[in-house]
């Protein structure tokens, strides 16, 4: 197959031209005026347990983009196993793959847009990034009166596995 144009330059990704003070590198990362890159990649989820326990993961996918200071995140995660945890312990989920910035309060938040075999009957599962930290605490709703966080009671691997799919949008602390 022959191009009548070309497939990358400085300025251009196929026929994605990048307007003024933006540009592209050969290996495809955009910059813009200031040092401003997006980076895409992978990073590693875990959920931990307040108290003793363990959760263990079978992780789909999980990646992740930063540009600037902005981070998305992307994940979609099954519970494989648990063991030894109490029914009232709570759950975070950790291993964003940047610190967030610093501050007090919550610097960033997550939506979980598919939840599977949950033990309980939630309306939906969110989360906070608090400031300085590279863990989710998560959250379980079922009504406008009710915010908790999820906890070992809630989640399960048989007879079938919590899935969680879900996206963080946070501020890094660099």
């Amino acid at each position: 197959m022959t191009y009548l144009f070309p497939i990358a330059t400085t300025t251009s990704a196929g026929i994605v031209q990048a307007g003024a003070n933006i540009s592209i590198d050969a290996t495809g990362v955009i910059s813009t005026p200031g040092g401003s890159a997006t980076t895409v990649g992978i990073w590693t989820p875990t959920i931990a347990v307040s108290t003793a326990g363990t959760i263990t993961l079978l992780v789909t996918t999980a990646n992740y983009a930063k540009t600037g200071q902005q981070v998305i995140c992307y994940f979609d995660i099954t519970l494989a196993a648990r063991t030894g945890g109490t029914n009232t312990s709570a759950l975070t989920l950790n291993g964003l793959p940047f610190a967030s910035i610093a501050g007090v309060g919550t610097v960033g938040s997550l939506v979980v847009s598919v939840f599977e075999n949950l033990k309980v009957n939630q309306s939906y599962i969110t989360g906070t990034i608090e400031g300085n930290s590279t863990s989710v605490q998560l959250y379980t709703i079922h009504n406008a009166t009710d915010n908790i966080r999820l906890t070992y009671a809630d989640v399960q691997v048989t007879p079938a596995p919590t899935r969680l799919v879900g996206t963080i949008t946070y501020l890094s602390a660099s």
